[in-house]
């Protein structure tokens, strides 16, 4: 039996593109990926207690129509312990750091490492520009993403949304200097788990070398892109991580 590739999204009936054997409906106003942004936005930010179907039962389109639920007409789904519970976690989610409301907007490309590395060099969400993004160790395309969506969708629901959106970073013992790795580890398991180590020593870890990176680690040698430009740059190279790592840790 041939199988006929649907043409028109099964929600809200707009026109799907076909985008490397994916279909994608490209209706910002579709009911089904309205509720799974407020479903990620609740998730992100620990909402405890509202899943897809909460969401559903209380008809809710957008995430800013969380911070101005009548108390009444939820007890009226919820009842009333339910409802007091959500209303707490709620007003619990306003004191969210800058880098985990970014993640919880749903921006393609832009989740909770990409919201990191750039709210590690800003003070505040005003400050995030496209430069910004390139020297915080952001891909292009990611980067574009970020800024687009604040220069557009953002300002729409700014005003109607609680957060400081300040960062609220500790300022670090490195003194902010940034390191990138290129190439295979041997003294970590992971590149996930050098990027903790480094970060919790203070580095600003990025995935680009540019003129502001301190260091390159790389540790197989294996003449890089990455390292070529580093020794362009006159940029300290890392041949053992975990050694710089314990020696940082003794000065």
């Amino acid at each position: 039996m041939k199988i006929e590739i649907p043409t028109t999204c099964p929600c809200c009936n707009y026109p799907l593109e076909l985008v490397n054997d994916q279909l994608f409906c490209r209706n910002t106003a579709c009911d089904a990926q309205l509720s799974k942004k407020v479903e990620h936005f609740c998730k992100t930010l620990g909402i405890k207690g509202i899943g897809a179907k909460t969401i559903e039962k209380l008809g809710l389109a957008d995430i800013t129509e969380l911070f101005y639920l009548d108390a009444s007409t939820v007890e009226e789904t919820l009842g009333e312990k339910t409802t007091a519970k959500l209303l707490n976690e709620i007003e619990k989610a306003k004191q969210a750091d800058l880098a985990t409301v970014i993640a919880s907007f749903s921006i393609p490309l832009v989740g909770g490492t990409a919201s990191k590395k750039i709210c590690a060099a800003v003070s505040n969400i005003d400050e995030i520009t496209f430069e910004k993004c390139r020297e915080a160790g952001l891909g292009e395309k990611v980067s574009q993403n970020l800024v687009g969506w604040l220069e557009t969708e953002f300002n729409e629901v700014r005003e109607f949304l609680p957060f400081s959106f300040t960062s609220q970073q500790v300022p670090v013992q490195s003194g902010g200097k940034s390191v990138c790795i290129t190439g295979k580890l041997s003294s970590f398991k992971t590149k996930s788990e050098a990027y903790k180590a480094l970060e919790e020593a203070g580095f600003k870890v990025t995935e680009t070398v540019t003129k502001s990176t301190d260091y390159l680690v790389d540790e197989d040698n294996k003449g890089s892109s990455k390292r070529k430009k580093a020794d362009d740059l006159g940029i300290t190279i890392i041949q053992n991580l975990n050694t710089f790592l314990k020696e940082k840790q003794n000065d």
